[in-house]
């Protein structure tokens, strides 16, 4: 679940660089040292880059050379977590403030601060995240660069298999973990015919501690206590997980089984992964018993849309996940590609769970609220 959070700030008094037309209006800080040219160079080279329609994916000349060819999207803080991505979200509303450029490891890491006010002259602003964007001299100029590199450049790197996990030097590796997470990809991967790919692993003890080393100074639910969670950016093959261990299969689905359907419901996906890897750290068959019990004393609840007990697990991990279960039971993996394959908007969801277990749109609350009795007696 993503909210936006009320933070109360300072107005400030900012020096804006925006040229006539552009979409995003860059503020500064009054703290920046723009009189320092290298730093001028660098907010401005930003501020070409959110003009530059960042929302879509193509050679931007404003990134590094190198890391467009290392990553399909470039950019991983835009492009992780946000959906579409998360400059998509901003254009319409959000304003941008630079709140510091300072130097890391000969890279400039320049901190922005997204946000919207609702009335004119208000203290009040809501904070959607605040960015950790680098820079870097390239062939003479200066490049955008992901701060991801830059922020771990100390932790720890080991691969097995197809898997390379990094993480914080304060951490033991738990190799038999590791081997288990690799045995579970080979199972997988064998089960759908595909061959196992390098994919990247970044895990650390708490969420916000993998999220702030990908670039998200701020970002939604940030603090949060959740247990295990995780997200994946599938074009690119890597992993972020905080409050997990070498042992996180959830989102190793989501690597694997994204690609094969790009246009599936993601009650679907997520329901997969969550049958297959467990979600939060816990089975299919647990969140199943948890939510049911508030189904069971709220009839007057809809199964398929309810929001789900926890904050983090709706209706797409559990009910997803038992329509999944369903579908293997009854036609094995080629009745869960079917599933797959109904498209990605709600009516293509009651398409498919008339087509394959046969109830129609009005009976789907009572089919899916016996099905939960049944499997919560397990």
């Amino acid at each position: 679940m993503r909210r936006v959070l009320l933070i109360l700030v300072p107005l400030i008094l900012p020096q804006i660089f925006v040229a006539q037309g552009n979409r995003v209006h860059v503020s500064i800080d009054p703290t920046v040292d723009t009189s320092n040219k290298a730093i001028e160079s660098v907010v401005k080279l930003w501020e070409q880059y959110l003009n530059s329609h960042p929302d879509s994916v193509f050679d931007n000349p404003f990134w590094s050379e190198l890391e467009k060819r290392q990553y399909k999207p470039f950019d991983l803080v835009g492009y992780t977590y946000w959906t579409p991505n998360f400059y998509h979200l901003i254009f319409s509303r959000w304003k941008a403030t630079v709140l510091s450029v300072s130097l890391s490891d000969s890279s400039f890491i320049i901190r922005t601060m997204f946000y919207f006010s609702n009335a004119k002259d208000s203290c009040e602003v809501y904070v959607r995240s605040i960015i950790q964007t680098a820079a870097r001299l390239e062939n003479g100029s200066y490049r955008l660069c992901n701060v991801l590199p830059v922020n771990t450049r100390l932790w720890h790197h080991e691969q097995v298999g197809s898997i390379k996990f990094i993480f914080p030097l304060d951490h033991v590796f738990d190799r038999a973990l590791a081997e288990r997470m690799n045995g579970f990809i080979d199972s997988l991967t064998t089960l759908w015919g595909l061959k196992p790919a390098l994919t990247q692993y970044y895990f650390a003890d708490e969420m916000d501690r993998v999220a702030k080393a990908l670039g998200f100074d701020y970002w939604p639910s940030e603090g949060n206590v959740t247990g295990p969670r995780g997200f994946t950016d599938v074009p690119n093959r890597i992993i972020y997980s905080g409050g997990s261990s070498e042992w996180y299969p959830h989102e190793f689905v989501h690597v694997y089984i994204n690609p094969l359907f790009p246009k599936a419901h993601y009650y679907f996906l997520e329901g997969y992964a969550t049958l297959m890897g467990g979600s939060k750290g816990h089975g299919l068959l647990w969140h199943i018993k948890r939510n049911y019990q508030y189904l069971k004393d709220h009839p007057e609840v809809d199964a398929l849309s309810f929001k789900g007990v926890d904050l983090y697990i709706g209706p797409q991990y559990f009910i997803g996940g038992l329509l999944c279960r369903l579908a293997e039971e009854k036609g094995g993996l080629q009745l869960v590609r079917k599933l797959m394959k109904y498209g990605p908007e709600d009516e293509d969801l009651y398409r498919a769970i008339h087509d394959i277990f046969g109830v129609s749109k009005e009976g789907v609350n009572s089919f899916l609220r016996a099905k939960l009795a049944e499997y919560s007696a397990e």
